[in-house]
């Protein structure tokens, strides 16, 4: 979320003591240190110093297997009392970031690299869209497979139908419950105004709208990078941005013929 961020590392690095502090402007500033190591766990003290005071125990648990490794990775830590009724929510936000993390450290350590660039695009006047498309739930595991056999299904129809497509796929997240991580959304075309839809295949209309957008370039894995990106930099600059409908995410090219590591997609949020 910010490449750039000052980081400042203890001289002997992998010893009980040593650690790093970092210094963002969008990540605020902390600290990381070493408390013990054991065969297959560290154990280290986690401290928050901006936006606000906070500080955690972190575990990380590696148990090999035949096939490779299960890391686990744990937070124990306690909410400021002024923010106890946000209790839920933080929890939510910590198990998704801490997903985030753990699928790019796999990433990372399986291939090398992480495929996933961030570019803050900014404020943009969206037109109004029309669109068909496949309504669909769940959680963020849940989301993918859904979405797979949406997206055959509704070229398979528009094909068929011959409809008058007029520009990328795209998911319209309607609503998000933060305490399950549970959304619902529509896997949608768009199409010129007037598409009827007929069973399971439902139409509609997003009106004109003012929205902030970032560029997500990578792996679709990788797209809650964005997401938290967007949230992030909404929040800094003061802009308020509504829950329903949660946003977009426009799939600016194909994955049938483009290579990962070029994906792009666009990740919207609509402001109030």
């Amino acid at each position: 979320m910010e490449p750039d961020c000052e980081l400042t590392y203890s001289e002997e690095q992998g010893k009980v003591g040593s650690g790093y502090q970092w210094n963002g402007k969008r990540i605020g500033t902390g600290a990381v240190v070493l408390e013990s190591t054991q065969e297959h766990r560290l154990d280290m003290e986690l401290h928050f110093f901006r936006p606000f005071k906070s500080q955690a125990k972190v575990t990380l648990v590696v148990t090999p297997s035949q096939k490779g490794c299960a890391v686990e990775w744990m937070m124990q830590s306690r909410v400021p009392w002024f923010l106890f009724f946000l209790k839920g929510m933080f929890k939510s936000m910590i198990e998704m970031d801490y997903d985030r993390g753990l699928r790019m450290l796999k990433s990372q350590l399986e291939t090398g690299q992480v495929l996933s660039q961030l570019k803050d695009l900014g404020s943009r006047k969206q037109n109004e869209v029309s669109y068909i498309g496949l309504a669909g739930a769940g959680t963020i595991s849940e989301i993918g497979p859904v979405m797979q056999q949406h997206v055959e299904r509704l070229f398979e129809m528009a094909e068929k139908e011959n409809l008058p497509v007029t520009g990328e796929l795209f998911c319209y997240y309607l609503s998000m419950d933060m305490k399950r991580g549970y959304f619902e959304f529509i896997t949608c075309l768009p199409v010129q105004a007037g598409v009827v839809a007929s069973g399971e295949f439902v139409a509609g209309t997003i009106p004109a709208s003012d929205t902030y957008v970032v560029e997500h370039k990578g792996e679709y894995w990788f797209l809650g990078n964005a997401w938290s990106l967007v949230m992030n930099l909404t929040r800094q600059n003061g802009i308020k941005v509504k829950t329903k409908p949660l946003g977009i995410e426009r799939y600016m090219n194909n994955p049938n013929e483009t290579e990962k590591a070029d994906l792009l997609t666009e990740v919207i949020v609509f402001k109030k």
